[in-house]
């Protein structure tokens, strides 16, 4: 049995080495280089599979061979993109292109795991399981001739059929006609009544409409506990949070802030655009089972709508100067959005100590919407006892959603 899984193993390895590769350079730094050989790429059952390449600027170990080192390794990854779990079913490491190591496992018994974000195999599995672009298809075109030959002339109508023609004909209705039923629909939609307490509270908001169905059926929901998480390189964090709130509101749910343009969030080589801050009392997120006060959820999406939440804690202590010109426009009445007279910057309510953790989560309020990055401040703001009674004055309940599982999911920091 042996000889042969080492058969397979060179033949494998000759396969790799002999087929016209593609590569392409996914991330270089200055440890390593990671490459994806696009010719690779294969759809198998369920699976994408794809090989890839890592180049180490330094010889690397292998626990499992502890007298020998490599400096490149090829491996074979399945991913399953609707799930976003990857698979490693075959191994290759090399020291200078002479191979040192190899191991394999059918796909079918490999453990599926979700990538640690912006590891090798979570920005492989970005490239992998992009959606495809859909084919467009041009129209044929008509010979030259045809398009010149004049159309047959349509013999005019007798008087009476003309009259019954023009009655029968009715007018086209104008474009904006075909937006109603959206917009009914939306409508629609906003009116689903949610709370946080009873009937309507957050274990029946999967019960309250389809469209909040993934808030009971949804695998990667929000908050969680941040309690166990795994160490990884996380780049620190670049913005812009020098342009001023525009308007606030009490919408029944939150006190929410929308921003103008400008403010930004770089992630993941994409730019995220503040729309808007709004505050859960007590948090939501909890850190080794602590509960804060006060969390605040600054809201970022990029060109595509994808959604990255920024979450802030706040403890009791000294008043916050921020919150202070907030909280001066505060409406105890749940209406539209008034314009503030006090400029307020996000600066003034995020700390400058930028670490924190990460993880791959949801909205917290229906539709419970998965696929949001949450990134998670260590360190906390202050704000005041009073400042935080004043919240809790306006919405008169609390409005954080209980903990969910992690489901497998890994926090990293």
């Amino acid at each position: 049995m042996k000889q042969l899984i080492t058969a397979l193993l060179l033949y494998f390895a000759v396969i790799v080495s002999s087929h016209a590769a593609a590569w392409v350079k996914l991330n270089d730094q200055n440890t390593e280089k990671l490459m994806l050989d696009k010719q690779s790429v294969l759809q198998k059952d369920t699976l994408k599979r794809a090989w890839v390449k890592i180049e180490y600027k330094t010889p690397q170990n292998n626990p499992e061979t502890i007298d020998k080192t490599y400096n490149s390794a090829k491996l074979l990854w399945f991913f399953d993109c609707p799930a976003q779990k990857v698979a490693t079913a075959q191994v290759f490491q090399y020291l200078d292109n002479e191979m040192v190591y190899s191991a394999a496992i059918d796909a079918k018994s490999a453990e599926f795991i979700d990538p640690v974000p912006e590891s090798h195999v979570d920005i492989a599995m970005r490239y992998v399981c992009k959606p495809e672009k859909p084919v467009v298809v041009a129209k044929p075109t008509k010979p030259e001739a045809e398009k010149t030959k004049p159309a047959p002339a349509k013999p005019e109508p007798a008087p009476e059929a003309a009259k019954t023609e023009k009655a029968e004909k009715a007018p086209e209705p104008p474009a904006k006609v075909a937006t109603k039923p959206d917009v009914k629909a939306s409508d629609d939609k906003h009116k689903t009544h949610w709370t946080y307490q009873g009937k309507t509270g957050p274990d029946n908001w999967g019960k309250l409409s389809p469209e909040f169905a993934t808030c009971a059926s949804g695998r990667n929901q929000s908050p969680v506990n941040i309690d166990a998480t795994t160490h990884a390189a996380l780049k620190p964090l670049k913005s812009i949070q020098k342009f001023a709130a525009k308007d606030i509101a009490n919408n029944g749910h939150s006190v929410q802030v929308n921003f103008k343009e400008g403010n930004m969030l770089v992630l993941d080589s994409g730019a995220y655009q503040m729309k808007q801050v709004h505050f859960h009392s007590p948090s939501e997120n909890t850190i080794h089972g602590k509960i804060f006060p006060l969390e605040a959820h600054f809201v970022h999406a990029d060109s595509k709508g994808n959604l990255t939440v920024l979450a802030v804690m706040y403890t009791e202590g000294k008043a916050n100067l921020g919150l202070a010109k907030l909280w001066g426009q505060m409406s105890k009445e749940v209406g539209e959005p008034v314009a503030l007279k006090n400029r307020v910057t996000p600066s003034e309510l995020i700390p400058e100590n930028r670490s924190y953790y990460r993880y791959s989560g949801s909205l917290t309020t229906p539709p419970c919407t998965e696929g949001v990055r949450w990134l998670v401040m260590k360190n906390p703001m202050t704000a005041s006892k009073e400042q935080i009674k004043a919240l809790n004055d306006v919405i008169q309940h609390d409005n954080n959603r209980p903990l969910q599982a992690l489901n497998g999911r890994i926090i990293v920091e």
